[in-house]
């Protein structure tokens, strides 16, 4: 396919899979309540911690803007390079305190991208997924360029729409993944042409691109490492065979390795590695033609440059929090706290069948996909070096969903292959308009489950407008923080400028203990004094290894003095928490001296009801007029039902422990009356703290925030 041809039919595909990830904003317009400052809100939680960074530099922006004293209509674009040069030089200087994301690719790139385009932050927000994510065609097309344009283009189209990777990278999913895969098969593509051409400017681009990657998103040092050991079972299996061409792929081997050893002992400098690997990117282009390395040197380069990734990234795989199942997640001896990914559907493992439809559509497409792909490495070897990929997407059956992505472009690639031996059988066939019909049947086939997923996948955003505009309202100064629920933590600071103690970034186990106790513990002296503690910069470790476990816990409970803090603390409690309010439980509700967790009581909130029926998990119903419960087995009575919205209590039966309580929202929660007493329970839904300790001083349909006096 000629290059201006193969141009047209990506750009086309690109603009199929932009336009396609329009029907979720298109449905999600029929909901005015997720829409905030003129743009849907952000559908994943960790969004708002490069949100938070870009948000920084904007406001740090306007401020060098206003030093500037622009004259009225001067664009302030302009001063762009001014304020970058300043940016870089003051993000390094410990009197000018930032947000850690401030200095992540993505933040600034969206911040820059917010400047130069006529949308808001909140806007550019939701839709730079969508047109990043939908970048993956380019590479993906590039190595099945020769294929022919139907499986070039059905392979572009499935890269970018297939289930997984179009749940990672729909409008509104701001997050890395955006480019995760797009940089990673990049590097790929550009070695193969490397290895093709020879050519200075692409050793360059190859080198820098590394290095941007790395910069981008650190764990695609992985795939890399893949990268350099497939090439270097090439290079050997050129030495094998005697081959007495002279290769680029040592050298290429060489400048990776230099890189990607730079980017991991000084990563602060990567910026600096960014421009030196396009000038190492010439450099080694002209060693290559001029003085031949030798194959001795070149080994104990290699070994030395392995030998030190190995001792820098080892114990770091080995700390993994994905190796936690494995490894008891204490931080001291005799304290064993709840491993988070026991609670994140993320990492939750998955079947067989989920995970072929994740990433092809189905089994049976799954299983033609991957033949495609072993057929097309044993058709042309050089595909092989993609195998990091399909390697790092079946760590989805061991450690969770999310990896599952990363194996999208091998089913891509394996799909077109197979397209592209279907089309060379047809052409045997003379009748074209049976030839044609039968290959769009087939395309549609292929891609019908994405489309289908598409329809089907409607996600809602993860806070409505009024739970922005609430934090908003927050009359907080800065240094103030906020206690809450690590879910919730980046989009609190994002709206409330609060500091949080946990978020998407920080939920260990140990992290979670404190939190989890002030939200569910029936002593509100408990609640207060952690967050005091918390406040004044404590730890609950140290009182543990001062005091002991159970002698802390007593003392928690009394009356102490604490550290005067300048800073407010709010503790802010969602509606939307109650769905996982168990789950928030069994973080404290844990023996620390084994690890071994405390059954939690009875909690379900209702999937429908009827006229006198509403129906909970496990088959069981109750109805509310009666306080009847029925399951298989068994039939009684609740103690009581709590009507919050009428402000009304119906006694039942005095000697049951289960409560139903009606919710505002059309829900019904059965639980056992023991969830009455926590402190989430008694903040949110009856509002009866003590005020000697707590204020609330905001409060709507969806958040309820006190501040600790």
């Amino acid at each position: 396919m000629r290059l201006k041809s193969f141009l047209s039919l990506a750009f086309f595909v690109f603009l199929l899979c932009v336009l396609l990830r329009l029907y979720y904003p298109f449905v999600l317009s029929a909901y005015p309540q997720y829409f905030y400052n003129q743009a849907p809100l952000l559908n994943t939680h960790d969004g708002y911690f490069y949100a938070q960074g870009a948000k920084e530099l904007l406001k740090l922006y306007q401020e060098f803007q206003q030093s500037f004293a622009l004259e009225f209509g001067q664009s302030p674009i302009w001063h762009l390079p001014n304020f970058l040069q300043d940016f870089f030089t003051l993000s390094i200087s410990s009197h000018l305190p930032l947000y850690k994301s401030t200095s992540e690719i993505l933040s600034i790139l969206t911040a820059f991208l917010t400047l130069c385009l006529p949308f808001n932050l909140e806007q550019v927000l939701f839709i730079l997924p969508a047109i990043f994510g939908s970048l993956i065609v380019f590479p993906l097309m590039a190595l099945t360029r020769n294929f022919g344009a139907i499986p070039c283009a059905l392979s572009g189209f499935l890269s970018a729409m297939s289930v997984s990777y179009y749940n990672r990278t729909m409008f509104g999913y701001y997050d890395t993944d955006m480019l995760i895969i797009v940089l990673g098969l990049s590097i790929g593509v550009i070695i193969l042409r490397t290895l093709r051409t020879q050519k200075a400017l692409d050793f360059a681009i190859l080198f820098s691109l590394s290095a941007f990657s790395l910069l981008y998103y650190s764990h695609l040092r992985y795939v890399l490492l893949g990268y350099l050991l497939i090439l270097l079972c090439f290079f050997l299996k050129d030495l094998y065979n005697k081959s007495s061409k002279e290769s680029p792929m040592q050298w290429i081997i060489l400048g990776l390795f230099f890189i990607l050893t730079l980017v991991i002992f000084f990563p602060k400098f990567t910026w600096v590695w960014i421009f030196l690997g396009f000038f190492l990117g010439f450099f080694l282009d002209i060693l290559h033609k001029t003085f031949p390395i030798h194959k001795i040197l070149f080994f104990l380069y290699f070994l030395c440059n392995l030998s030190l990734l190995l001792w820098k990234l080892l114990p770091n795989f080995l700390q993994s929090h994905y190796l936690s199942d494995y490894l008891a997640d204490t931080t001291n001896i005799g304290l064993h706290y709840l491993n988070v990914l026991d609670s994140i559907a993320e990492v939750s493992n998955i079947d067989f069948s989920e995970f072929a439809y994740r990433i092809s559509g189905g089994i049976f497409w799954f299983i033609l996909a991957i033949l495609g792909y072993f057929g097309l490495i044993f058709k042309d070897k050089r595909f092989t070096l993609f195998l990091p990929f399909l390697a790092l997407g079946c760590f989805a059956l061991v450690q969770g969903l999310r990896f599952s992505f990363y194996a999208v472009p091998i089913s891509a690639l394996g799909m077109g292959f197979l397209f592209f031996k279907i089309q060379t059988i047809l052409v045997s066939f003379q009748n074209r308009i049976l030839k044609s019909l039968l290959l769009a049947c087939l395309v549609l086939l292929v891609i019908a489950p994405h489309l289908w997923h598409i329809r089907n996948y409607v996600v809602a955003p993860i806070l409505e407008a009024s739970e922005a505009e609430i934090l908003l309202s927050i009359p907080a100064k800065k240094g103030d923080f906020a206690l809450t629920w690590w879910d919730y933590g980046y989009y609190v600071h994002y709206f409330s400028d609060l500091q949080t103690f946990v978020d998407g970034g920080r939920h260990s186990g140990i992290q979670n203990f404190p939190i989890s106790l002030a939200l569910s513990t029936n002593e509100e002296r408990i609640s207060y004094n952690l967050a005091k503690m918390l406040l004044t910069g404590e730890t609950l470790e140290s009182h543990f290894q001062t005091f002991g476990i159970p002698k802390t816990l007593e003392n928690l409970k009394n009356k102490q003095k604490w550290e005067y803090s300048p800073h407010a603390l709010y503790f802010i409690l969602p509606w939307r928490m109650l769905e996982i309010f168990p789950n928030v439980m069994r973080f404290s509700q844990v023996d620390l001296s084994n690890g071994k967790p405390q059954k939690l009581d009875f909690f379900a909130l209702s999937l429908e009801a009827t006229k006198d029926r509403i129906y909970f998990k496990n088959n069981i119903a109750l109805n509310p007029n009666t306080g009847e419960v029925t399951t298989q087995d068994l039939h009684f009575r609740i103690f009581k039902s709590i009507d919050l919205k009428q402000h009304t209590t119906q006694i039942f039966d005095t000697q049951s422990s289960l409560v139903a309580i009606l919710l505002p929202n059309g829900k019904t929660l059965l639980c056992a009356k023991s969830y009455l007493e926590s402190f989430y329970f008694k903040g949110l839904f009856f509002e009866n703290l003590d005020k000697n300790l707590f204020q609330k001083v905001l409060k709507n349909d969806k958040i309820t925030i006190y501040k600790l006096l």
